[in-house]
């Protein structure tokens, strides 16, 4: 017998050697009982299953041992326990050792699911005379088996009731419980959140079974209710199922916030319950700035619901050191100004983690400030107040980004190339002046287009890389960005806070040496050459200043050194007045550089 269940356990071993995480693929281990096995002359025999659910005494009886005789009676036996060939424990003649000891090893090796779980041991006798301890004698191979203490979890819970019908709720499993993925007895938390009813939510809460059994037999019993009585508003407490309860014992959560966050943890029956508000508009404090009720460092956010987007983004420059901040909403900021502090944002986690969920510093055991090491020369700070977790990515922007596209099928001005089609090395350049991750430029813009880092496609900036858009934008194929309105366009690309814009633009003079003079609404038109990529117009002009300007507005101009044009910079000068063809190049597509040609005919 004894051989047989130990080539069992050597398969067991192999099955091992092949997965990772907990050996859950026994479920459960089953070793007939009682088992004997040879101990010298004495024997080890094993008991029943071991189940910690209903095991109270600090020790627990784990064999029954007869002793093997010993070679000299002035020696006193101990014995020790060796569990899976690894791990060595106390244990008493009596065959009782501490229950913690063989339930953390159950745990470590099994996981806390609830089912039986058999482990390889052996005995060892020692004999001692106060100075000399000898082993003198091993058991074989036996097996204890032992259920790990834990409730019963199941996959999966929902909401029944709430903004919800609760039948078609229970029957539609309409609202479910999120989860990270792992083993439910490694991590027992879940988590929904969901829209408020008008007036007080109620609610109860169901697994499977629950649901399963209000859709086929109209039984309510076996829902989750709170123990602290129908109706009660706390927002921490423990639950049971409906039969263990005096009432239905149903959660209520008043009128007042758009969202109801709940987190239960099936491992101790607790949960939390959150009305969620979310903010229009958070702040950073401290960083680059200072930490006081300023409201300056403010973080973006699309133009949509903050329900349907709640994802804020702030992007700042390094100070080269380390940088502490944390962030609040206009409740928070102005309480600052007021000398309290405790209504910010900080990390539940450590102050260096880039990533992780954050609270109220009410909720939390100190300040709990953000710091990064100030290594990057910009950091792009995002958090979702639906999830409360954040993101601290470090940015090192290059000066310019490149559009490559579809658009490049009308030039056909580059020497020895008639198509300049999706090529890098030719697309128009947006550029960071400040080197901040906005990037600004032209572009005649026709179906899908990219981002490139590089005159190159080693590394891309697509559709997923932005999360607010102008309207002519959606998502083209596969990660492409595509313009649905072909036209001539100045961008901003912030890839720090991912968002982009298009204006449509069409480029014309002003100025004295034109006729329309300063009067930006007669600007002179000039038309779009797509061959070349330029605006072009051949006119007369005086011997005095111009500029370059858009859409019959002073909003967006161009002027300076013909050759390096500028938005905002000084005029231009025609030195003699007569008939020109002036090219201007916005898009920087070949150097860099906008640029102008002004030739007299």
């Amino acid at each position: 017998m004894t051989k047989k269940i130990f080539l069992g356990m050597a398969l067991v071993g192999l099955l091992a050697a092949c997965t990772d995480d907990y050996k859950d693929w026994l479920t459960p281990s089953v070793v007939n009982q009682p088992e004997t096995v040879s101990f010298g002359d004495g024997s080890v025999s094993t008991v029943g299953v071991i189940d910690f659910n209903t095991v109270t005494d600090e020790m627990v009886k784990v064999c029954s041992i007869t002793a093997p005789t010993a070679s000299d009676a002035s020696f006193t036996p101990s014995y020790t326990i060796t569990l899976g060939g690894e791990k060595t424990f106390e244990i008493g003649a009596d065959g009782l050792m501490k229950a913690s000891d063989l339930q953390d090893y159950v745990v470590s090796q099994f996981g806390r699911r609830p089912v039986e779980r058999a482990i390889e041991a052996t005995v060892s006798m020692w004999l001692g005379n106060g100075t000399t301890t000898v082993k003198t004698a091993t058991s074989d191979i036996f097996h204890i088996v032992a259920i790990p203490k834990a409730p019963q979890i199941s996959q999966n819970y929902y909401i029944v009731g709430g903004p919800n019908d609760w039948g078609e709720s229970a029957k539609n499993k309409t609202l479910k419980f999120s989860h990270s993925g792992k083993d439910v007895y490694e991590d027992p938390v879940f988590t929904v959140i969901f829209n408020a009813s008008e007036g007080d939510t109620w609610f109860a809460i169901g697994d499977d079974e629950a649901c399963e059994a209000i859709a086929n037999d109209n039984d309510w019993s076996k829902l989750f209710g709170t123990t602290k009585g129908n109706g009660n508003t706390d927002p921490t407490g423990n639950l049971d199922r409906r039969y263990n309860l005096s009432d239905d014992g149903s959660f209520c959560v008043p009128a007042g916030g758009k969202l109801i966050k709940v987190t239960i943890n099936m491992m101790d029956y607790s949960y939390q319950i959150e009305s969620l508000n979310i903010s229009e508009n958070y702040y950073l404090i401290g960083g680059p700035g200072e930490w006081n009720n300023s409201k300056a460092q403010k973080f973006s956010h699309s133009d949509k619901s903050v329900f349907d987007d709640p994802v804020f983004t702030y992007t700042f420059e390094s100070t080269g050191g380390e940088m502490w901040f944390a962030f609040g909403d206009d409740e928070a900021i102005d309480a600052v100004g007021e000398g309290t502090w405790n209504k910010l944002f900080g990390t539940k986690g450590d102050s260096k983690d880039l990533s992780g969920s954050f609270d109220r510093r009410y909720n939390l055991d100190g300040d709990h400030s953000f710091c990064v090491d100030g290594s990057a020369k910009f950091y792009r700070f995002t958090v979702n107040m639906m999830t409360m977790t954040y993101e601290i990515t470090p940015l090192n922007f290059g000066e310019f980004i490149y559009v490559p596209g579809n658009a490049q099928k009308y030039n056909t001005a580059a020497p020895g190339m008639p198509d300049w089609g999706w090529s890098p090395e030719l697309a128009p350049a947006l550029r960071s002046a400040n080197f901040d991750g906005v990037y600004v430029g032209y572009a005649y813009m026709d179906g899908d287009f990219k981002f490139t880092k590089e005159r190159n496609w080693d590394a891309e900036y697509n559709y997923n890389d932005f999360s607010s858009y102008s309207s002519v934008f959606q998502l083209g194929d596969g990660s492409n960005i595509n313009c649905n309105e072909p036209g001539y366009y100045r961008l901003v690309a912030d890839v720090a806070n991912g968002s982009l814009t298009a204006t449509k633009v069409t480029w014309g003079l002003v100025g004295p040496a034109t006729p329309a003079g300063w009067d930006a609404g007669s600007y002179v038109v000039m038309n779009y050459n797509m061959a070349e990529d330029c605006w072009e117009i051949t006119t007369d002009l005086k011997a005095d200043e111009f500029k370059f300007t858009t859409n019959g507005t002073w909003d967006i101009n161009l002027g300076g050194d013909a050759a390096n044009l500028e938005e905002g910079a000084g005029n231009l000068r025609i030195s003699e007045a007569g008939t020109y063809n002036i090219k201007l190049y916005p898009s920087r597509a070949q150097s860099d550089k906008m640029y102008a040609t002004i030739v007299k005919k």
